[in-house]
């Protein structure tokens, strides 16, 4: 009975899951016309189980490099495609590379999660993992190897709180900025005054410096000139006062000062400088000078994005001279002392006075 009249009721399972549907009225078809009904909506999931039984045995190793990433990697930049399957083969190949797609379950990928939670592995990690084999799985159904996508109902399992992301203090920026030579200090700015991402700055070149700031239209990853990471990072980015005349001072000493050629030239002129050479030999060493370790180019970001919040309010203007979404800017990036806090604190309680 469906609403107080005879109804005829189909029910089968599809991909795992109990399906029901109302065929129709009792009193205006038959039951003959009802079945023919049924096996209409029963003979397409018929057919890719049957696809899904004939199909050779294909190992997930040979799956994801003959048939996923090949697509893909069409798509993804070349920093995405380098990040992604190197994710691929440490998270997921490295557990299940030989085996057979169909033979792999639900339990088995949700179990390998929570071992790399286990393992210590941030959230994020573990999420990208996730997503991948939700991915994984999709195409393959898709395909007809699996009858069953196994990573569809997978949870995110609960990771380890990782260290607190560290900042530069105000005296740590200046100290380090005294130690510095021109040029390392040129670039050490642009990334904590400007707020610029490594492959951002040696990207840069002089047709870039314009009287209405910085236009950032390229980036350097791996040694492989590139667009900006996403279209919001070709921004301009209006430069501090003290950088500015350091920029100036700087450019003088440049051998080549046409509108191509790169602000920070590698030896050959012809090619950009390595950021991570020149933190290695220089701005690594000098925030150890000045008794900071253990920091990076995210962490001089990190500094400029929460150094940022306490001169702007605005936080759609901080993101965009950021280069990313508010959302990231402020739940990634973005890192509020213990000061900042109280003070938000005062504030509430004058304003409730």
């Amino acid at each position: 009975m469906h609403r107080g009249r005879k109804v005829w009721r189909a029910q089968w399972r599809e991909n795992g899951r109990g399906r029901t549907r109302i065929l129709g009225l009792y009193k205006d078809i038959s039951r003959a016309e009802a079945r023919a009904i049924l096996d209409g909506i029963l003979a397409p999931i018929e057919q890719s189980r049957a696809r899904s039984r004939m199909a050779p045995a294909v190992t997930l190793r040979r799956y994801v490099l003959d048939e996923y990433l090949p697509p893909k990697s069409r798509v993804w930049k070349a920093s995405t495609r380098l990040t992604t399957e190197q994710l691929v083969e440490d998270h997921i190949l490295s557990a299940f590379a030989d085996r057979e797609l169909s033979s792999i379950t639900r339990k088995e990928l949700q179990a390998h999660l929570d071992g790399l939670a286990e393992r210590g592995l941030s959230a994020s990690v573990v999420g990208h993992v996730r997503w991948q084999l939700s991915a994984i799985f999709r195409m393959a159904q898709s395909d007809g190897l699996v009858s069953v996508n196994p990573a569809s109902g997978l949870v995110q399992p609960r990771c380890k709180a990782g260290a607190p992301k560290r900042t530069l203090s105000v005296d740590d920026v200046r100290r380090v900025e005294l130690i510095l030579e021109p040029r390392d200090r040129l670039m050490f700015r642009l990334a904590v005054y400007e707020g610029l991402r490594p492959g951002e700055i040696v990207g840069l070149k002089l047709g870039d410096i314009q009287p209405d700031g910085l236009h950032i239209q390229r980036r350097v990853y791996r040694g492989t000139v590139d667009s900006p990471k996403s279209e919001r990072s070709r921004r301009i980015v209006p430069p501090t006062e003290g950088t500015k005349n350091l920029l100036t001072l700087y450019v003088e000493t440049l051998f080549d000062q046409s509108n191509e050629a790169w602000l920070f030239p590698s030896e050959a002129l012809s090619t950009p400088i390595s950021y991570s050479n020149v933190w290695r030999r220089r701005i690594g060493p000098a925030l150890k000078a000045a008794g900071i370790a253990g920091a990076n180019y995210q962490v001089l970001r990190r500094t400029w994005v929460t150094h940022i919040a306490q001169a702007e309010r605005d936080a759609t203007i901080r993101a965009k001279l950021a280069g990313h979404s508010v959302d990231v800017h402020e739940n990634v990036y973005r890192q509020p002392d213990a000061s900042a806090l109280r003070k938000a604190m005062r504030r509430l309680e004058r304003m409730r006075q």
